[in-house]
């Protein structure tokens, strides 16, 4: 054992922490661990700590290569919990003389929790006493999970759009704080090297980091996952929807590397596959989509199961399900695994089930929620329910109620963008139409069906992807198809 890195780590252990690390191996009741230790400690000369001694006396067999195994094992051990020890000990006296500190690991703690309030207060206070304490890093990490959790505190949208600049500012100047306080830090050890270089006539100089640093972004393991997982959210006018998965894949070969040794990315990990799930069912690849929420369904109800990131979860999965016609289990996953008080997924919600009942023409359950305010849900989700609702009139014959509420929802257009949700009730209004003019009669003449669906072709001519694949415009199309 002479010359063993551990007789030196216990050696500087021993000369602190003497009654400290004996109460914690102690605590542990790893009996053969704390003799080993013992053993070493209690050592008068180094014919003491001869391998075959120190083996015969923990194992009470005699030392052999063969055995050589239990050895390597019992030192490997020991050294894990000496280091045990040492983080304890370095978090309690960190503890003890920062409380910047203190509030930063409240912050993780009530981001768990998914306490809201407390993030915001301890966050608060790091940003403002930030020069007291020194502590641009544990403020910058606060800012960042405060930013992270805008989505679960807001669920208005134009409220939380309006929320965000601030945010971003105080993210960008305590980056700015950090920066600046490292280049500083790094300046004193150059001058402090050309002092010497000086004093001891070198003419090694070292150039200090000036006031204008401007630097060139590294790319790293993790740059690269967040640059990537940002590409993702790029909107491409040509609706290449192979650019985003493309991304999103490239942000999970990162995080995986990530993940293997730092569980902590977890989050950051599900939320990338949330993420791919999404943008394959918004792409139309509904059962790819399903296969990757699938996986990680067991992770969410366990690991995140008091977490908002649960619910932005089932929203998607459950949208998803819908789109890939898993009517059955959208029921039972609505009635029994999740609900939300969330008032936007709560709308969200609302809209896949009038989906599954919509799609199995139950109009029963259709008629027990279509009297809901929906005008509550915010755009574009009372728009879809509405539409929902004049199909509701559609098919019970109430074809005029079934126009008067379209007609309403194609008037009520004010941004360009909006004008692709008119053109769908456009098209709806010509299916209420053609029924309610052959009301009467035993069939539809074709002609007028195909009419129709010419006017489907031209719109998605000219319509995004993200408007094509709309459920309830799907729904539309099987219908025409359906009376054809």
């Amino acid at each position: 054992m002479k010359g063993n890195s551990i007789i030196f780590l216990i050696s500087k252990i021993q000369k602190i922490y003497t009654k400290e690390i004996d109460t914690y191996l102690n605590s542990t009741k790893k009996q053969r661990t704390y003799k080993f230790y013992k053993l070493i400690v209690s050592a008068k000369n180094d014919e003491q700590l001869e391998k075959s001694l120190l083996f015969r006396k923990l194992f009470n067999k005699t030392y052999s290569e063969k055995l050589d195994y239990l050895w390597r094992n019992e030192i490997r051990i020991l050294k894990e919990e000496l280091e045990n020890f040492l983080i304890t000990i370095e978090h309690q006296h960190i503890s003890n003389h920062n409380n910047a500190y203190n509030d930063w690991l409240l912050v993780q703690a009530f981001n768990r929790l998914q306490y809201i309030d407390g993030i915001d207060e301890k966050t608060e206070k790091l940003v403002k006493q930030k020069d007291n304490y020194a502590s641009y890093n544990f403020a910058l990490d606060a800012c960042f999970i405060r930013v992270e959790n805008v989505r679960y505190k807001i669920t208005d949208i134009s409220k939380r759009l309006q929320t965000y600049p601030s945010l971003f500012q105080d993210c960008t100047i305590l980056l700015d704080d950090l920066i600046s306080a490292k280049c500083a830090e790094l300046n004193l050890y150059k001058a402090q090297s050309n002092w010497i270089s000086y004093n001891h006539h070198q003419e090694h100089r070292e150039s200090l980091v000036d006031e204008d640093y401007i630097c060139k972004l590294r790319k790293n393991a993790l740059s690269n996952l967040y640059n990537h997982f940002a590409a993702s959210y790029t909107v491409h006018d040509n609706n290449d929807n192979k650019i985003q998965i493309k991304n999103l894949d490239q942000a999970l070969e990162f995080i995986e590397s990530i993940y293997q040794n730092n569980t902590l990315f977890q989050e950051v990990r599900i939320n990338i596959l949330i993420a791919k799930g999404r943008e394959l069912s918004a792409n139309g690849f509904f059962k790819d989509s399903d296969i990757v929420l699938k996986s990680i369904k067991q992770d969410i109800d366990k690991q995140f199961k008091h977490h908002g990131i649960r619910t932005i979860y089932y929203v998607n999965y459950i949208t998803n399900l819908v789109k890939c016609k898993y009517y059955d289990e959208v029921s039972n996953v609505l009635d029994n695994d999740f609900s939300t008080d969330n008032m936007l997924y709560k709308n969200m919600l609302l809209y896949n089930r009038l989906l599954c009942y919509l799609y199995m023409r139950d109009t029963q359950n259709l008629s027990n929620y279509i009297s809901y305010d929906l005008d509550a849900a915010p755009f574009p989700q009372n728009y879809m329910l509405k539409i929902i609702k004049s199909v509701y009139f559609y098919l019970i014959r109430e074809y005029d109620t079934a126009i008067i509420i379209i007609n309403s929802l194609a008037q009520s257009v004010s941004s360009e963008k909006m004008l692709h949700y008119k053109n769908i009730c456009q098209l709806f209004k010509k299916l209420y139409t053609v029924n309610q003019k052959y009301e009467l009669q035993k069939q539809i003449p074709s002609k007028e069906i195909r009419q129709i669906q010419e006017a489907i072709e031209e719109f998605e001519n000219v319509t995004p992807n993200e408007f094509k694949l709309v459920s309830v415009y799907l729904w539309l199309k099987e219908e025409v198809t359906r009376i054809l």
